[in-house]
């Protein structure tokens, strides 16, 4: 909606109904002075504010004229940050739950490939093992590793084979 439209659309209104919109469209605004949000969750703060459905909706076109609600960009630095620490389906999940559609998200994981989550598996290994070389650990302690990284969403062959090069490394005498 462009300015002109929401100026038009705002002159509209009775005189209460302006000023609350006005005041939803400043909350908005500090709010996300303080962090980044999706627009679900801009949307459920100032219902949880108060504000009307109509003064929301005003609120949440005027920020999204501006640019400063884009659940891609969002979604995109969601992923960028949290990649080493998640997996893709945790992530996709989180997402999801912060209101970012689906579609949103599989364009933003295009942008990290599978080599990402082997990092991430690598890094988490290492902290894992707390120094302790796999290929003398036991296979109970393996097994245990293998499923707390399933209980984070990890692929078992992206597991596997993290593992298996780790083990070939240390055996080599590289790590």
């Amino acid at each position: 909606m462009s300015e002109r439209e929401q100026e038009r659309m705002l002159q509209e209104l009775p005189l209460p109904e302006q000023k609350e919109c006005k005041k939803a469209a400043e909350r908005a605004m500090k709010l996300l002075l303080q962090q980044d949000r999706t627009r679900k969750e801009l949307q459920d703060r100032l219902y949880r504010a108060g504000f009307s459905e109509r003064a929301a909706e005003y609120a949440l076109a005027y920020v999204s004229g501006y640019g400063y609600i884009d659940d891609f960009r969002y979604a995109s630095r969601y992923i960028s940050f949290q990649k080493d620490k998640r997996s893709r389906k945790e992530l996709r999940y989180k997402l999801l739950d912060k209101g970012v559609d689906s579609e949103v998200i599989a364009a933003a994981f295009e942008q990290y490939g599978p080599e990402d989550e082997y990092g991430a598996i690598r890094r988490l290994l290492q902290k894992r093992l707390k120094g302790a070389k796999l290929i003398e650990t036991d296979m109970e302690t393996k097994n245990k590793i293998i499923a707390f990284f399933a209980r984070k969403g990890y692929a078992l062959s992206s597991v596997k084979r993290v593992m298996k090069e780790w083990g070939e490394t240390e055996s080599n005498g590289s790590l």
